[in-house]
Protein backbone atom coordinates (compact mmCIF):
# COMPACT_ATOMS: atom_id res chain seq x y z
CA UNK A 1 0.00 0.00 0.00
CA UNK A 2 1.34 3.37 -0.86
CA UNK A 3 1.08 5.80 1.45
CA UNK A 4 1.31 9.82 0.78
CA UNK A 5 0.98 13.22 2.18
CA UNK A 6 -2.07 14.91 2.96
CA UNK A 7 -1.44 17.58 0.44
CA UNK A 8 -0.01 15.38 -2.70
CA UNK A 9 -3.16 13.05 -1.99
CA UNK A 10 -5.60 15.75 -1.99
CA UNK A 11 -4.50 17.45 -5.08
CA UNK A 12 -4.17 14.36 -6.87
CA UNK A 13 -8.12 13.22 -6.11
CA UNK A 14 -9.08 16.65 -7.06
CA UNK A 15 -7.93 16.48 -10.08
CA UNK A 16 -9.22 13.01 -10.93
CA UNK A 17 -12.41 14.76 -9.71
CA UNK A 18 -11.96 18.03 -12.18
CA UNK A 19 -10.85 15.81 -15.18
CA UNK A 20 -14.48 14.16 -14.94
CA UNK A 21 -16.10 17.99 -15.38
CA UNK A 22 -16.26 18.89 -12.14
CA UNK A 23 -15.60 22.55 -11.05
CA UNK A 24 -12.73 23.70 -9.68
CA UNK A 25 -13.43 24.39 -6.24
CA UNK A 26 -16.31 21.64 -5.59
CA UNK A 27 -13.00 19.04 -6.59
CA UNK A 28 -10.99 20.43 -3.97
CA UNK A 29 -14.06 20.73 -1.46
CA UNK A 30 -14.55 17.06 -2.43
CA UNK A 31 -11.13 15.82 -2.54
CA UNK A 32 -10.57 17.84 1.35
CA UNK A 33 -13.32 15.69 2.62
CA UNK A 34 -12.50 12.48 1.82
CA UNK A 35 -8.59 12.85 2.73
CA UNK A 36 -9.68 14.45 6.21
CA UNK A 37 -11.69 10.97 6.48
CA UNK A 38 -8.94 9.14 6.22
CA UNK A 39 -6.77 11.44 8.12
CA UNK A 40 -9.10 10.94 11.01
CA UNK A 41 -9.21 6.85 10.73
CA UNK A 42 -12.42 6.31 8.48
CA UNK A 43 -11.41 5.27 5.67
CA UNK A 44 -14.94 3.78 4.99
CA UNK A 45 -15.57 7.85 3.95
CA UNK A 46 -12.24 8.35 2.14
CA UNK A 47 -10.48 7.46 -1.00
CA UNK A 48 -12.76 4.06 -1.39
CA UNK A 49 -15.10 6.87 -2.64
CA UNK A 50 -13.75 8.34 -5.33
CA UNK A 51 -14.55 5.25 -7.45
CA UNK A 52 -18.18 5.33 -6.17
CA UNK A 53 -18.38 9.29 -7.14
CA UNK A 54 -16.50 8.50 -10.43
CA UNK A 55 -18.60 5.99 -11.45
CA UNK A 56 -22.15 8.03 -10.26
CA UNK A 57 -20.95 10.78 -12.27
CA UNK A 58 -20.87 8.29 -15.59
CA UNK A 59 -23.80 6.77 -15.07
CA UNK A 60 -25.34 10.31 -14.19
CA UNK A 61 -26.50 10.01 -10.57
CA UNK A 62 -24.71 12.91 -9.47
CA UNK A 63 -24.29 16.33 -11.82
CA UNK A 64 -20.50 17.19 -10.82
CA UNK A 65 -21.48 21.01 -11.62
CA UNK A 66 -24.87 20.93 -9.97
CA UNK A 67 -25.42 23.58 -7.45
CA UNK A 68 -27.84 23.34 -4.09
CA UNK A 69 -30.97 25.24 -4.02
CA UNK A 70 -33.08 26.79 -1.01
CA UNK A 71 -36.46 25.41 -2.34
CA UNK A 72 -38.69 26.24 0.83
CA UNK A 73 -38.02 28.87 3.00
CA UNK A 74 -39.92 29.37 6.12
CA UNK A 75 -37.13 31.65 8.22
CA UNK A 76 -35.31 29.15 11.14
CA UNK A 77 -37.02 26.13 8.39
CA UNK A 78 -36.40 25.63 5.07
CA UNK A 79 -35.20 22.83 2.35
CA UNK A 80 -32.38 22.75 0.02
CA UNK A 81 -32.51 20.58 -3.20
CA UNK A 82 -29.32 19.64 -3.91
CA UNK A 83 -30.02 19.13 -7.48
CA UNK A 84 -27.70 15.79 -7.46
CA UNK A 85 -24.40 17.60 -6.71
CA UNK A 86 -21.79 16.29 -4.70
CA UNK A 87 -23.16 15.48 -1.24
CA UNK A 88 -19.60 17.71 0.43
CA UNK A 89 -20.95 20.85 -1.87
CA UNK A 90 -24.51 20.74 -0.83
CA UNK A 91 -24.00 19.28 3.16
CA UNK A 92 -21.42 22.39 3.54
CA UNK A 93 -24.25 24.88 1.62
CA UNK A 94 -26.47 23.43 3.76
CA UNK A 95 -24.65 23.23 7.26
CA UNK A 96 -23.14 27.28 6.29
CA UNK A 97 -26.96 28.46 5.71
CA UNK A 98 -28.55 26.44 8.77
CA UNK A 99 -25.57 27.93 11.23
CA UNK A 100 -26.15 31.51 9.61
CA UNK A 101 -29.69 31.09 10.55
CA UNK A 102 -29.60 29.59 14.17
CA UNK A 103 -27.18 32.94 14.63
CA UNK A 104 -30.51 34.59 13.58
CA UNK A 105 -33.38 32.84 15.45
CA UNK A 106 -31.53 30.95 17.98
CA UNK A 107 -32.54 27.80 16.42
CA UNK A 108 -32.65 26.72 12.99
CA UNK A 109 -33.61 23.47 10.80
CA UNK A 110 -32.45 22.28 7.24
CA UNK A 111 -33.75 19.43 5.04
CA UNK A 112 -31.94 18.76 2.27
CA UNK A 113 -32.29 15.99 -0.69
CA UNK A 114 -31.25 14.86 -3.62
CA UNK A 115 -27.81 14.57 -2.82
CA UNK A 116 -24.86 12.72 -3.56
CA UNK A 117 -23.34 10.99 -0.60
CA UNK A 118 -22.56 13.47 2.13
CA UNK A 119 -19.00 11.67 3.15
CA UNK A 120 -18.82 11.85 7.03
CA UNK A 121 -21.57 13.71 8.71
CA UNK A 122 -19.74 14.68 11.79
CA UNK A 123 -17.75 16.72 9.59
CA UNK A 124 -20.56 18.96 9.14
CA UNK A 125 -22.31 19.14 12.46
CA UNK A 126 -18.26 19.46 13.42
CA UNK A 127 -18.80 23.30 10.95
CA UNK A 128 -21.09 24.39 13.67
CA UNK A 129 -19.32 23.36 17.42
CA UNK A 130 -16.77 25.56 15.43
CA UNK A 131 -19.22 28.59 15.68
CA UNK A 132 -20.63 28.10 19.48
CA UNK A 133 -23.37 26.34 18.18
CA UNK A 134 -24.89 22.53 18.87
CA UNK A 135 -26.10 20.68 15.89
CA UNK A 136 -27.28 17.15 15.16
CA UNK A 137 -27.54 15.54 11.55
CA UNK A 138 -29.51 12.74 10.28
CA UNK A 139 -28.69 10.88 6.92
CA UNK A 140 -30.79 8.31 5.18
CA UNK A 141 -30.44 6.68 1.39
CA UNK A 142 -27.40 7.01 -0.85
CA UNK A 143 -27.44 3.61 -2.15
CA UNK A 144 -29.68 1.07 -3.56
CA UNK A 145 -33.27 0.67 -3.33
CA UNK A 146 -33.71 -1.30 -0.91
CA UNK A 147 -30.55 -0.81 0.83
CA UNK A 148 -28.24 -2.67 2.72
CA UNK A 149 -29.50 -2.68 6.52
CA UNK A 150 -32.36 -5.90 7.19
CA UNK A 151 -34.66 -4.42 10.15
CA UNK A 152 -34.25 -5.90 13.58
CA UNK A 153 -35.60 -9.79 13.35
CA UNK A 154 -35.81 -9.52 9.23
CA UNK A 155 -33.57 -11.32 6.60
CA UNK A 156 -34.42 -9.05 3.45
CA UNK A 157 -32.61 -5.75 3.23
CA UNK A 158 -34.50 -2.47 3.34
CA UNK A 159 -32.82 0.40 5.43
CA UNK A 160 -29.60 2.19 4.57
CA UNK A 161 -26.80 2.56 6.97
CA UNK A 162 -28.79 5.67 8.37
CA UNK A 163 -26.08 7.47 10.34
CA UNK A 164 -26.69 10.03 12.75
CA UNK A 165 -24.38 12.74 14.65
CA UNK A 166 -23.72 15.39 16.73
CA UNK A 167 -21.36 18.07 17.60
CA UNK A 168 -20.73 20.12 20.83
CA UNK A 169 -18.44 22.69 21.46
CA UNK A 170 -15.78 22.04 24.51
CA UNK A 171 -14.24 25.82 25.34
CA UNK A 172 -10.27 25.10 24.70
CA UNK A 173 -11.25 21.12 24.02
CA UNK A 174 -11.87 20.04 20.81
CA UNK A 175 -15.25 19.57 20.29
CA UNK A 176 -17.59 16.60 21.54
CA UNK A 177 -18.73 14.80 17.91
CA UNK A 178 -20.52 11.76 17.51
CA UNK A 179 -21.21 10.12 14.45
CA UNK A 180 -22.46 6.37 13.74
CA UNK A 181 -24.04 4.48 12.00
CA UNK A 182 -27.49 3.10 12.89
CA UNK A 183 -26.29 -0.48 11.16
CA UNK A 184 -23.61 -2.68 13.21
CA UNK A 185 -21.11 -0.87 10.90
CA UNK A 186 -21.05 1.27 8.13
CA UNK A 187 -20.85 -0.35 4.95
CA UNK A 188 -17.75 1.29 3.63
CA UNK A 189 -16.16 -0.70 6.60
CA UNK A 190 -16.91 -3.61 5.05
CA UNK A 191 -15.86 -2.36 1.75
CA UNK A 192 -12.59 -1.60 3.31
CA UNK A 193 -12.26 -4.80 4.53
CA UNK A 194 -12.62 -6.45 0.89
CA UNK A 195 -10.55 -4.61 -0.79
CA UNK A 196 -7.92 -5.14 1.96
CA UNK A 197 -8.48 -9.46 1.82
CA UNK A 198 -9.31 -8.92 5.35
CA UNK A 199 -12.48 -10.94 7.27
CA UNK A 200 -14.76 -8.78 9.49
CA UNK A 201 -15.72 -9.94 12.76
CA UNK A 202 -18.92 -11.94 13.36
CA UNK A 203 -22.90 -9.93 13.96
CA UNK A 204 -21.80 -7.36 11.02
CA UNK A 205 -23.39 -9.17 8.55
CA UNK A 206 -25.42 -12.10 7.12
CA UNK A 207 -25.17 -14.03 4.13
CA UNK A 208 -28.09 -14.58 1.87
CA UNK A 209 -28.97 -17.77 3.39
CA UNK A 210 -29.52 -16.07 6.64
CA UNK A 211 -26.00 -17.27 7.93
CA UNK A 212 -23.71 -14.89 10.52
CA UNK A 213 -20.19 -14.92 8.14
CA UNK A 214 -17.12 -13.01 8.53
CA UNK A 215 -16.52 -13.03 4.72
CA UNK A 216 -17.06 -9.07 3.73
CA UNK A 217 -17.74 -10.32 0.30
CA UNK A 218 -20.97 -12.02 1.44
CA UNK A 219 -22.50 -8.75 1.79
CA UNK A 220 -22.35 -7.72 -2.00
CA UNK A 221 -23.35 -11.64 -2.68
CA UNK A 222 -27.08 -10.81 -1.42
CA UNK A 223 -26.04 -10.37 2.09
CA UNK A 224 -27.13 -8.05 4.56
CA UNK A 225 -26.29 -5.79 7.25
CA UNK A 226 -27.54 -5.79 10.61
CA UNK A 227 -28.63 -3.11 12.79
CA UNK A 228 -26.68 -1.99 15.33
CA UNK A 229 -27.49 -3.02 18.99
CA UNK A 230 -31.00 -4.98 17.53
CA UNK A 231 -33.96 -3.45 18.18
CA UNK A 232 -32.02 -0.16 19.34
CA UNK A 233 -30.36 0.65 16.00
CA UNK A 234 -33.45 -0.50 14.40
CA UNK A 235 -35.50 1.80 16.11
CA UNK A 236 -33.09 4.58 15.35
CA UNK A 237 -32.44 3.60 11.74
CA UNK A 238 -36.18 4.15 11.27
CA UNK A 239 -36.39 7.39 13.39
CA UNK A 240 -33.60 8.63 10.37
CA UNK A 241 -35.89 7.56 7.53
CA UNK A 242 -38.35 9.24 8.76
CA UNK A 243 -36.67 12.55 9.21
CA UNK A 244 -34.04 12.43 6.66
CA UNK A 245 -36.04 10.64 4.13
CA UNK A 246 -39.95 11.84 4.70
CA UNK A 247 -39.84 15.14 6.60
CA UNK A 248 -36.46 16.60 4.04
CA UNK A 249 -38.31 15.48 1.42
CA UNK A 250 -36.01 12.78 -0.28
CA UNK A 251 -38.37 9.58 0.38
CA UNK A 252 -36.94 6.16 1.65
CA UNK A 253 -36.07 2.64 -0.17
CA UNK A 254 -39.11 0.47 -1.18
CA UNK A 255 -41.13 3.38 -1.89
CA UNK A 256 -41.82 3.93 -5.77
CA UNK A 257 -40.42 7.90 -5.45
CA UNK A 258 -36.90 6.86 -4.02
CA UNK A 259 -33.81 7.63 -5.37
CA UNK A 260 -30.78 6.63 -4.41
CA UNK A 261 -29.40 9.54 -2.98
CA UNK A 262 -29.01 10.97 0.68
CA UNK A 263 -31.49 12.83 2.65
CA UNK A 264 -30.24 15.01 5.59
CA UNK A 265 -32.15 17.04 8.69
CA UNK A 266 -29.87 19.27 10.10
CA UNK A 267 -30.50 20.52 13.17
CA UNK A 268 -28.61 23.98 14.93
CA UNK A 269 -29.01 25.49 18.26
CA UNK A 270 -26.89 29.02 18.67
CA UNK A 271 -25.67 28.64 22.38
CA UNK A 272 -25.73 32.26 22.89
CA UNK A 273 -29.87 31.59 22.85
CA UNK A 274 -29.81 29.51 25.77
CA UNK A 275 -26.88 31.05 28.06
CA UNK A 276 -23.70 33.57 27.31
CA UNK A 277 -20.78 30.92 24.84
CA UNK A 278 -18.59 31.77 27.29
CA UNK A 279 -20.13 30.60 30.25
CA UNK A 280 -21.47 27.14 28.30
CA UNK A 281 -18.02 26.52 26.74
CA UNK A 282 -16.24 26.80 30.20
CA UNK A 283 -19.05 24.10 32.13
CA UNK A 284 -19.00 22.02 28.85
CA UNK A 285 -15.18 22.08 29.11
CA UNK A 286 -14.79 21.55 32.63
CA UNK A 287 -17.28 18.39 32.85
CA UNK A 288 -14.70 16.98 29.75
CA UNK A 289 -12.11 17.43 32.28
CA UNK A 290 -14.31 15.52 34.95
CA UNK A 291 -14.54 12.75 32.50
CA UNK A 292 -10.96 12.38 31.58
CA UNK A 293 -10.11 12.38 35.43
CA UNK A 294 -12.50 8.93 36.06
CA UNK A 295 -10.50 5.91 36.19
CA UNK A 296 -9.97 3.71 33.42
CA UNK A 297 -10.81 -0.19 33.25
CA UNK A 298 -8.30 -2.52 33.27
CA UNK A 299 -7.32 -2.66 29.61
CA UNK A 300 -7.78 0.38 28.38
CA UNK A 301 -5.37 3.37 28.93
CA UNK A 302 -7.61 6.18 29.04
CA UNK A 303 -11.34 7.52 29.15
CA UNK A 304 -12.00 8.85 25.54
CA UNK A 305 -14.54 11.36 24.66
CA UNK A 306 -16.21 11.19 21.41
CA UNK A 307 -14.18 12.45 18.83
CA UNK A 308 -10.77 12.48 20.49
CA UNK A 309 -9.84 9.20 18.48
CA UNK A 310 -10.34 10.91 15.57
CA UNK A 311 -8.73 14.10 16.15
CA UNK A 312 -5.55 12.54 17.14
CA UNK A 313 -5.63 10.18 14.15
CA UNK A 314 -5.46 13.39 12.31
CA UNK A 315 -2.28 14.48 14.02
CA UNK A 316 -0.77 11.34 13.91
CA UNK A 317 -1.02 10.89 10.00
CA UNK A 318 -0.46 14.91 9.29
CA UNK A 319 2.88 13.54 10.41
CA UNK A 320 3.69 9.56 9.18
CA UNK A 321 1.31 10.09 5.81
CA UNK A 322 -1.85 8.29 4.77
CA UNK A 323 -1.52 4.56 3.40
CA UNK A 324 -4.03 3.84 0.65
CA UNK A 325 -5.42 0.25 0.48
CA UNK A 326 -4.03 -1.32 -3.15
CA UNK A 327 -7.46 -1.83 -4.48
CA UNK A 328 -8.22 1.54 -4.73
CA UNK A 329 -4.86 2.31 -5.73
CA UNK A 330 -4.97 0.45 -8.47
CA UNK A 331 -8.19 2.26 -9.62
CA UNK A 332 -6.72 5.84 -9.03
CA UNK A 333 -3.84 4.85 -11.09
CA UNK A 334 -5.89 3.84 -13.87
CA UNK A 335 -8.10 6.81 -13.99
CA UNK A 336 -5.17 8.81 -13.59
CA UNK A 337 -3.47 7.48 -16.43
CA UNK A 338 -7.09 7.68 -18.56
CA UNK A 339 -7.14 11.32 -17.83
CA UNK A 340 -3.54 11.41 -18.32
CA UNK A 341 -2.84 12.79 -14.77
CA UNK A 342 0.85 12.90 -13.17
CA UNK A 343 0.88 10.40 -10.31
CA UNK A 344 1.11 12.31 -6.95
CA UNK A 345 4.61 11.34 -5.15
CA UNK A 346 4.29 8.35 -3.04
Amino acid sequence: MPTLRQAELTRFVAQLFAAADAPQDAAQLVADSLVLSEMAGHSSHGIVRVRQYLEQIGRGDIDPQAQPEIVLDNGAVFNVDARKSFGQVSARFTMTEAIRRAKQYGISAAGLFHSGHVGRLGEWVEMAAERDAIAFGYCNGGGPSPGRVTPFGGLQPLLGTNPVAAAVPLGERPPLVIDFATSAVAEGKVRVARNLGKSIPEGWILDKHGNPTTNPADLYDDGVLLPAAGHKGYGLSLLVELLAGVLAGNSCPGLPDYSPRNGVLFIVLDVAAFQPADQFNATTGAYAGVIKALKPAPGFQEVLLPGEPEFRNIDQRRAEGISVDDASWGYLLEKAAEYGIPLPQA
